[in-house]
């Protein structure tokens, strides 16, 4: 998700009424208070598709002057929409939309609207998804579903809605919080929120139900049939919030070297001769060169599996007949077992093991007496 920051300003002369109004894709995100004379920050995070902002003046009285807005500071990721000029915006409404300076002015008479409309664009992806799906049922513009991630709005919804949210974000330590908030006043439809289908870095949060969640407002959010229910009565809220702790990445190892060594009974082998068994099985440890130390030290490596192979000597080729099954000793070492039926003579157990950016393959001989 990107970082959508706005720095307002509203001018009202005494006598004057006036109210300013922050719509994102034809929801309303922010909203003055009627008349009042005020200034601040808007902060909001969006998805990285397209999005539609929409500053809105709305004068009721200009009995001591004609109220106007200031946008000082609008700033959508690394794009300063200010900065782009008179053409970024499309007027809508009566009145006067404006760059002066370096800010943007919006201005409208008695009884008038005035908005400014621009569009923001597609924005690059970040590390870690996060999606859901979300529905609510209240009154209109004035019980609200909201979502914020580490304390900044990302949806806000009211009415009859629904929809999926999908976003990334950094693969960082963040917070999402889903609330329902009402006002003082007014009850209408079901006068709830439902939020499922939590998937944040392909993990499912509501496997456990609200277990792993913190819970809280006036009323705390129930668990029904695989949603979160967010509920209250007027002038009250519910919410519940998860935090997302990225895994710790192991440390890079600075690797020139490794090597693959076999072992039998304890005893370090180089071939190994089998005289009546169908299925035998040959331990195998990893090892990578320290240069600092001079010597050979045991490292875990993403992946080891093994195969059986034969040896062509005419076309020089090492054929796959089997494969091996890998298992993890809690010693630290892998048993590889290996069964199969071909007739006896020479063969190769070939063990690949994985360690940061280096493949590693070791053949071990195995001469074969009867049937392995």
């Amino acid at each position: 998700m990107t970082l959508f920051e706005v720095d307002w300003e509203l001018i009202i002369p005494s006598g004057s009424e006036a109210y300013f109004t922050i719509f994102i894709d034809g929801e309303i995100y922010f909203q003055t208070q009627d008349g009042v004379e005020e200034s601040g920050t808007f902060i909001t995070l969006l998805s990285e598709e397209e999005h539609i902002v929409d500053f809105g003046l709305y004068t009721d009285r200009e009995d001591g002057g004609t109220p106007y807005v200031k946008i000082n500071r609008a700033i959508y990721g690394d794009l300063d929409i200010v900065a782009q000029g008179i053409e970024f915006w499309e007027k809508s409404g009566t009145g006067s939309i404006e760059i002066i300076e370096n800010y943007l002015k919006l201005l409208t008479t008695r009884f008038n609207k005035i908005e400014a409309i621009g569009t923001l664009p597609v924005s690059e992806p970040k590390e870690l998804q996060i999606s859901f799906d979300w529905e609510v049922s209240s009154e209109f513009d004035y019980d609200f579903f909201e979502v914020y991630v580490d304390g900044m709005l990302i949806l806000r919804r009211s009415g009859i809605d629904y929809g999926t949210f999908v976003g990334t974000l950094t693969n960082e330590q963040h917070t999402l919080r889903f609330v329902y908030v009402k006002d003082s006043s007014v009850s209408e439809n079901n006068d709830l929120a439902k939020v499922s289908n939590v998937l944040v870095g392909g993990e499912n949060w509501l496997l456990d139900g609200l277990t792993s969640w913190t819970t809280g407002g006036d009323v705390n959010p129930t668990f029904e049939e695989g949603q979160i229910v967010l509920a209250c009565d007027d002038d009250q809220s519910s919410w519940a919030e998860r935090t997302y702790v990225p895994v710790p990445q192991e440390p890079e190892l600075d690797i020139a070297n490794v090597r693959i060594k076999y072992f039998q009974d304890g005893r370090q082998v180089s071939q190994v001769s089998i005289e009546a068994l169908d299925a035998f099985f040959v331990d195998s440890t990893v090892e990578v060169f320290d240069p600092d130390s001079g010597g050979w030290n045991s490292v875990v490596p993403s992946q080891v599996f093994g195969e059986i192979e034969r040896y062509d000597a005419e076309t020089v080729i090492f054929e796959k007949i089997a494969d091996s099954q890998v298992f993890v000793h809690p010693d630290g070492y892998y048993r590889l077992l290996q069964k199969c039926n071909a007739p006896p003579g020479t063969y190769y157990l070939k063990t690949t093991a994985r360690v940061g950016d280096i493949t590693q393959i070791e053949r071990l001989k195995i001469k074969a007496k009867v049937n392995i």
